[in-house]
């Protein structure tokens, strides 16, 4: 579904993304982890188009991402990005149909059945039905991220790439949004590609993990491949100790306390 190559860019004349390399398939979960400035949402910016890449490749579904036009991308690709703080103009259901836009046509266009079934599924499947008629501006930080991840879902499109989804939310509704990613990518078919900075949280839930340091790949595996006490130390400067999860049996850490 997604294939990257070689990837290098960054800002201006500052490379942050250096020769970084992967592949996604279709079903499949895979999370971006790196302590603040190894270059996450970079990678993730680069490889929507937001931002310039100065090398490499980024394919999807086996075609160069630069040859698709913008409505026919966006129907391959959905993107959620770190939220904006900035107040809203929109209610909650227009924000989430939004999502339906590349797949409008014509000066006037033409609102289906269809579209509306993606709306009303992606504000029920978000728990956001109940603010529908309300707007964005009067939300709080969650209730705004989980608008965007509905407006996301609207999209219906293959591959989704988000920025830390649940940030702003609390245990609840991180463990909603994190099943309901789970569930598209399990029954849906979709490919989810996600920045997070909780690293228990991409254990749980993602079937790989890209580890990157100083905006090159440290490790790139399984979540039992990855997270180690070793490769914990090395990329984030920090003690931990890794225990295995009861239920999942997935890897999870907790931070050491410092002693003097």
């Amino acid at each position: 579904m997604l294939d990257v190559k070689q990837l290098t860019g960054g800002y201006g004349e500052r490379t942050i993304v250096k020769d970084v390399s992967f592949h996604v398939r279709e079903n499949t979960m895979l999370g971006i982890l790196g302590p603040n400035g190894s270059g996450k949402s970079t990678l993730l910016k680069m490889i929507s188009g937001s931002l310039p890449i100065k090398s490499g490749t980024v394919h999807i579904a086996g075609r160069e991402r630069s040859r698709y036009k913008s409505k026919e991308l966006a129907r391959k690709m959905a993107v959620l990005p770190q939220l904006n703080p900035h107040a809203f103009s929109h209610t909650v259901r227009d924000t989430v149909a939004l999502g339906r836009y590349p797949y409008q046509s014509g000066i006037i266009t033409s609102w289906s059945a269809k579209d509306e079934q993606a709306v009303q599924f992606a504000l029920t499947q978000t728990n956001i039905a109940h603010y529908a008629a309300h707007y964005l501006s009067d939300l709080s930080g969650g209730e705004q991220q989980r608008t965007f991840i509905a407006q996301a879902l609207a999209q219906q499109s293959s591959l989704i790439l988000l920025d830390e989804p649940t940030n702003h939310l609390d245990l609840a509704h991180q463990q909603q949004v994190m099943e309901l990613l789970r569930r598209q990518v399990k029954k849906c078919g979709q490919s989810v590609v996600s920045v997070f900075h909780d690293i228990n949280l991409a254990a749980l839930y993602c079937d790989q993990l890209l580890l990157l340091q100083d905006g090159a790949v440290y490790a790139l595996g399984t979540p039992q491949e990855i997270i180690t006490a070793e490769a914990i130390a090395a990329v984030y400067g920090v003690d931990v100790a890794c225990f295995t999860h009861p239920i999942t049996g997935v890897p999870q850490i907790t931070l050491k306390p410092l002693t003097e």
